[in-house]
């Protein structure tokens, strides 16, 4: 199957176009998966050229809906179609705030009948598009811990809380109406929702090297009064202990997505470019390892869908999910290096793909934790 895909035979005798493709195809996806993986696909590649548009493409899909139980009046079409989203936005190459979105959903659609006023009508002001949902910073970990950069402290004489910090970065392509911070404290995490503008709260983008959009975020003694913090303490922990799994999952599948776009411009590449007379993909050094790098990208995303139905089936522990991110990490890391030397100096071109690729992977790749932590979790988490 790799060898195809280098070589550009393809099966059937269809030719190139159908073999670019090969490798971003699961064997064991039935006639209605592939449909819906292709609709969402064609969505992006028609509508989403810019990061407005690849959000309204996602809107008009009903990728929201796809996430959210059928009690939210929403689809619950499980992880493993989320995952598919989520890894056709990474090949999209589109820096819009994805997985940070799909995580409130879940913090949100979890709250139940005792939600904060702040969560009233937020649902159904993201499943029309109208709300983008950034995190600034990292996500939770795997077993749900909370990451530094941002804390926050109760003032007993108004019932408000203080946050103080810096999060980032995070995909700002679409500039988001909200913010769901994190936040650790005396108490435990705290999950808040601030929405923008507020006072004390700057946003700041960050240089774009050619990955798209990257801003982080600055909380100068930000005061938010009580409602606006959505979970607290020992409730912040149970959720975010669940969604850190779905995070991984998640930002596993984007990663997985990012370095297909990487090979896909790397398989062009080399199919194009004449070295002494021939293509350079018929030279056996580069064939080789291209096809190394995508046996690579097979194994992650078998990896990666399986632990999707694994966490449909709450079969998923935290050291299996960490492992999971940690690889998909290292590969994307390892595979987009590798895509930028093999493209030769156009690699470095600041506004071609392979370089936004492997800019964009040195900051997507390190959202849930640094791989050497996470294998460190995989190794001692059951």
């Amino acid at each position: 199957m790799t060898s195809q895909a280098v070589e550009g035979t393809g099966t059937g005798g269809r030719g190139p176009a159908a073999a670019s493709e090969r490798w971003r195809e699961r064997e064991d996806e039935d006639s209605l998966f592939r449909q819906l993986r292709l609709t969402v696909r064609q969505g992006l590649e028609v509508d989403g050229d810019t990061p407005a548009g690849a959000w309204e493409a996602l809107t008009q899909v009903g990728a929201w809906e796809f996430a959210l139980p059928i009690g939210h009046d929403g689809l619950d079409l499980g992880q493993a179609v989320i995952a598919m989203v989520c890894e056709e936005a990474g090949n999209a190459m589109q820096p819009v705030p994805l997985t940070d979105t799909l995580l409130a959903l879940d913090l949100l659609s979890g709250l139940g009948p005792l939600a904060p006023e702040a969560a009233h009508g937020l649902l159904d002001r993201v499943r029309t598009g109208e709300l983008e949902l950034a995190l600034p910073g990292r996500l939770p970990d795997p077993r749900g811990t909370v990451p530094p950069g941002i804390t926050w402290k109760p003032d007993p004489d108004t019932g408000s809380v203080v946050l103080t910090g810096t999060g980032g970065p995070f995909a700002a392509g679409v500039g988001p109406g909200a913010l769901l911070v994190l936040a650790g404290g005396p108490d435990g995490p705290c999950v808040a929702l601030v929405r923008l503008p507020t006072e004390g709260v700057q946003v700041r983008p960050l240089r774009d090297h050619g990955g798209g959009a990257v801003a982080g975020a600055v909380f100068d003694e930000v005061r938010l009064p009580a409602e606006a913090v959505l979970l607290s303490g020992l409730a912040a922990e149970r959720a975010l202990a669940r969604v850190g799994l779905r995070a991984a999952v998640h930002q596993a599948s984007l990663l997985a997505g990012i370095t297909a776009a990487a090979l896909t411009a790397v398989v062009s590449r080399i199919r194009g470019r004449q070295q002494f007379g021939q293509a350079l993909v018929k030279h056996q050094g580069p064939r080789l390892r291209v096809a190394g790098l995508l046996a690579r990208l097979d194994a992650v995303r078998w990896a990666v869908g399986d632990a999707a139905r694994d966490l449909d089936e709450d079969r998923l522990t935290a050291g299996e999910a960490a492992g999971l991110i940690a690889l998909t990490a290292e590969t994307t890391l390892d595979v987009t290096r590798d895509a930028v030397h093999l493209h030769g100096a156009s690699g470095l071109v600041r506004d071609g793909l392979v370089a936004g690729c492997y800019r964009r992977a040195a900051w997507e790749a390190l959202r849930c934790g640094r791989p050497a932590h996470l294998w460190d979790i995989a190794a001692h988490t059951p």
